[in-house]
């Protein structure tokens, strides 16, 4: 089992900087096409969250919903107080500038190792599904990542090696994870179970679900329902 979460752990934080690379070598190529790996993330994350990650809590532990609600406004906070706007102007797009981006990419990258480990630590199934959420969306997000990067005037080589530096954040995650949690309650696992949901559900829904509004099209709906379906199909393979 812990071979199986090394493994895909260390594939989940390489997919960011696979991102990066596709930004690197192929940037209007992926531009144009990035947002349709972003529909087909979404409907991975969501459906994990609510078909294997939320029900395995609700088995563990009373206080789910709790953790799954706290989940979110503790990673609302922490993206509000990151962000920052780049003009006074209501319509302003929003960015992340120098370290603090990288805090909190850094950050959302330790929190989707430990949602891994916590999969692997239930099933072989569920860590799959997990770890296969993180590494659609984690692609996805390189892409944006060393846009924000550039963007905030840091050099290209640099902003590459800062990108590894934040994709070994998700083993490390996994690893330390999957090893402390040998003597905890079954009932906090469940609250760290719901707490993981509650992340996909927030970052599907918050940060991936408007990027299809400013790009809208009916393929985008029909990969996010290919997304569930993709994760229906597993977890009846997986039982």
């Amino acid at each position: 089992m812990f071979l199986n979460l090394f493994l895909y752990s260390l594939i989940a934080g390489l997919s960011t900087v696979f991102g990066i690379y596709l930004v690197r070598h192929f940037e209007s190529w992926v531009r144009k096409r990035i947002i349709f790996l972003v529909s087909f993330s979404i409907g991975v994350l969501l459906a994990t969250a609510f078909f294997h990650l939320l029900p395995e809590a609700v088995e563990l532990s009373g206080d789910w919903f709790y953790w799954a609600l706290g989940a979110i406004i503790l990673l609302y906070l922490i993206e509000h107080f990151i962000i920052i706007h780049s003009c006074k102007e209501k319509d302003c797009e929003v960015h992340t500038l120098g370290a603090t981006s990288l805090l909190g990419i850094g950050f959302h990258s330790l929190i989707d190792g430990i949602i891994i480990g916590l999969g692997f630590k239930i099933s072989f199934a569920v860590g799959l599904l997990s770890s296969l959420a993180v590494i659609f969306h984690e692609t996805a997000e390189g892409v944006f990542v060393y846009s924000l990067l550039l963007y905030d005037q840091i050099a290209r080589k640099k902003a590459l090696f800062y990108s590894w530096l934040v994709a070994l954040a998700t083993p490390f995650g996994a690893i330390i994870t999957f090893l402390i949690l040998d003597q905890v309650p079954q009932s906090i696992l469940g609250w760290l179970l719901a707490a993981a949901a509650g992340s996909f559900i927030y970052i599907g829904a918050s940060d991936l679900i408007p990027a299809t509004h400013r790009e809208y099209s009916f393929l985008n709906i029909f990969l996010i329902l290919l997304g569930i379906v993709f994760v229906l199909i597993i977890g009846q393979f997986l039982r």
